[in-house]
């Protein structure tokens, strides 16, 4: 196609809104997305109050006065790593320790509670990592 036609057909547009685009990205898109960095999508709201509680049974302090999304966030990058070094016990750890603190818990909350928050995360956020 020539550039006039191109030119020509850019004009032809509507008057689209903002109103009128479509909301969110393409499931496709979203998928590649995950499929490339390992982020797994947010997940419902079912499955982020079982993730939640699960957090607050092992140390209501994993959570605290947070906001949910920033612990599901948490999460949700800790997967990354478990798909990158799934089996890399020590790393993810240890990357535990780092993503999930709170007032009192500047270094992660201890060996124990780590292996059950990494365990949680991979139960709730990537189980098919």
């Amino acid at each position: 196609m020539s550039l006039a036609v191109l030119l020509a057909l850019a004009g032809c547009g509507s008057d689209a809104t903002a109103e009128d685009a479509p909301s969110g990205a393409p499931s496709v898109v979203v998928a590649s997305i995950a499929s490339v960095t390992g982020l797994p999508p947010m997940p419902d709201e079912e499955t982020e109050a079982k993730y939640i509680k699960a957090l607050d049974v092992i140390d209501p302090e994993i959570v605290g006065d947070q906001d949910e999304t920033e612990v599901v966030n948490h999460g949700r990058d800790q997967c990354v790593s478990v798909k990158e070094w799934p089996k890399e016990q020590a790393k993810l750890l240890e990357l535990t320790a780092k993503r999930f603190k709170a007032p009192g818990h500047s270094d992660g909350f201890g060996a124990t509670k780590n292996k059950l928050i990494l365990a949680a995360v991979r139960k709730y956020l990537c189980p098919k990592y």
